[in-house]
């Protein structure tokens, strides 16, 4: 009997150690299966993740391509800009010039010709010599508006900047019948700025106003001017559809754009050129329907 017992007994501990064995493969087994499981989960967000830096980097490539693309063409239109502006200058010096002697030449108390029709040839060849002074003064602004920024900061008159970016958004301003409201802006108000570039901003500002009010009935823009001290606040304001809250939030985005024609650079672009300046630019807050405002901060010359 005790033979038998301790057979009996050695045979349950056989069988337990059996099970026990057991039971450690299949522990081991799982907690492999489960390394490996992992160590696959980890290698793909590994590859999902080189594989999305890789796309990222594809479209920043695609994108610093078509940025180059879109600067050479700027450059060759500014260099296109600047040869007009210097082409059209001799023959309007010669047009002004013959206007002049023109008037120089007609007798005031001339026999054959009526004095109304005197009177009219003066006014007229007037007028041409006051056109041709107009153009000039265009002309030369598009000159400097195509120069290349020196980078260079130093005081700017904001009176001057903001006439010359006026000058020219000007005529098709006119063609659309705009109302234009401007604030008073003392002659010597200088900011911290670089002259070629600050027109540049403010030329892309007063554009995307007036290309905002197209077909609107009674177009207004509005610029005021806040003087906060060491910062001056240009603000230009519109009444057109304003923008929706899609557009609001990728203003500032490049290529980002609402136009059918456009780049979505302009804006990237002035934000980046206020910022060089010490400054910024902001958008106000948006409300559909009621037109958009923008704001332009510089610091102040001293």
């Amino acid at each position: 009997v005790g033979f038998l017992f301790t057979l009996l007994l050695a045979g349950g501990v056989s069988a337990a150690r059996a099970r026990t064995r057991a039971a450690r493969r299949a522990e081991a087994e799982r907690r492999y299966r489960a390394d490996l499981e992992r160590a696959v989960e980890e290698r793909t967000r590994d590859l999902t993740a080189e594989m999305r830096e890789r796309r990222a980097a594809e479209q920043r490539l695609a994108q610093l391509q078509g940025e180059m693309v879109q600067a050479n063409k700027l450059a060759t239109l500014g260099q296109i800009t600047a040869g007009v502006a210097h082409e059209v200058n001799t023959p309007l010096a010669t047009i002004r010039l013959l206007a002049e002697n023109g008037r120089q030449m007609l007798p005031p108390d001339a026999p054959d010709l009526a004095p109304d029709l005197a009177a009219d040839l003066d006014r007229n060849l007037s007028q041409i010599s006051r056109m041709t002074d107009r153009i000039a003064q265009i002309t030369t602004e598009l000159r400097g508006f195509a120069r290349k920024a020196t980078g260079e900061l130093g005081p700017v008159a904001l009176k001057d900047a903001l006439d010359a970016a006026l000058l020219l958004t000007a005529s098709r301003r006119r063609a659309q019948d705009i109302r234009l409201v401007l604030p008073q802006i003392p002659p010597g108000l200088r900011v911290m700025a670089e002259t070629m570039r600050l027109e540049q901003v403010l030329v892309n500002l007063i554009q995307n106003a007036q290309e905002a009010l197209e077909g609107r009935p009674d177009p207004e823009i509005r610029i005021a001017l806040q003087d906060d001290g060491p910062v001056l606040r240009l603000s230009i304001s519109d009444n057109g559809p304003g923008l929706s809250p899609q557009i609001a939030a990728q203003l500032f985005t490049p290529f980002a754009t609402s136009k059918p024609e456009g780049l979505g650079l302009g804006l990237v672009i002035s934000q980046e050129i206020a910022r060089d300046f010490g400054g910024s630019l902001t958008a106000g807050p948006q409300r559909e329907g009621q037109g958009a405002i923008f704001h332009l901060e510089l610091p102040k010359a001293a």
